[in-house]
């Protein structure tokens, strides 16, 4: 039976100095907290491979602080190497996080036993849960599916968000949530498509989060239909959409702006 779960890949709000907005973080988590189950800090979305390590641990910290029993608070970890991995896992253990979620070492020659053995030195070094994050344009590689199988057969990983070049099989799904991981869909255009899954970890939640909950659901043309006109709308395929999300938010009044790590660093 699937669990219905929406995650939210929450961005990080920065003030003009690029710090993080502690209130900006309030108001958008207050917003959000009634419709999902959690939320994913300095994940993409929250341009985390672009955080300063006082930046990741103040947005960690304030993400922490406004969350509540009900809601699971799964850290980000984008960084290059397994080493700099552990060091910010550590990191996040000493601030009370539970669980982290990280993605393959960053590099096009990286090979899937690296990835492998990437996932393996982490969590063997943390008691902290784990969940998979499959991409290829962060990191420049993707995992395969016996590589993912492998990951999800070790001991404390949870979850999985999926944002797949290929697309991927029911069959396969089923495949990983019978080890005992949940499956999190990770691109908007295929909510409440043909995929039956555990939930969803998706931008379009800090937007959204209403409509991503009724996206769990398989098999909804019409919201289907929905979610990709609103794609479309916030920019969401752009290669900077945590900007657009950024700047429609500023709009509704959550967040105090809408700079970005990179606007901050020119």
């Amino acid at each position: 039976m699937s669990k219905h779960h929406v995650l939210v890949p929450i961005v990080t709000p920065l003030d003009s100095n690029g710090n993080v907005c502690r209130q900006s973080v309030k108001r958008l988590m207050h917003a959000c907290k009634p419709l999902v189950d959690g939320f994913i800090p300095c994940l993409t979305s929250g341009e985390g491979w672009n955080l300063s390590c006082q930046q990741w641990t103040d947005m960690l910290r304030y993400t922490l602080e406004f969350a509540d029993e009900a809601h699971r608070v799964v850290v980000g970890i984008e960084r290059p190497t397994t080493r700099e991995v552990m060091e910010r896992a550590e990191l996040a253990h000493t601030m009370g996080a539970k669980e982290i979620m990280l993605t393959s070492p960053f590099g096009d020659g990286v090979t899937q036993q690296q990835i492998l053995e990437h996932y393996q030195a982490v969590h063997d070094s943390s008691p902290l849960d784990l969940m998979v994050y499959n991409e290829a344009a962060l990191s420049g590689n993707e995992k395969s599916f016996e590589t993912l199988l492998d990951i999800a057969r070790m001991e404390r990983v949870t979850g999985l968000k999926d944002s797949p070049s290929q697309a991927r099989t029911q069959a396969q799904i089923n495949m990983i949530r019978q080890e005992g991981v949940d499956y999190f869909i990770g691109w908007e255009h295929q909510l409440a498509g043909d995929l039956v899954s555990d939930g969803n970890v998706v931008s379009l939640a800090n937007l959204e989060p209403a409509l991503c909950r009724v996206a769990c659901r398989a098999r909804q043309p019409e919201i289907a239909d929905l979610v990709s006109r609103l794609n479309e709308k916030f920019s969401l395929g752009e290669d900077d959409w945590y900007a657009h999300v950024k700047r429609e938010l500023v709009a509704r009044g959550m967040l105090s702006s809408a700079v970005t790590t990179q606007e901050r660093a020119q």
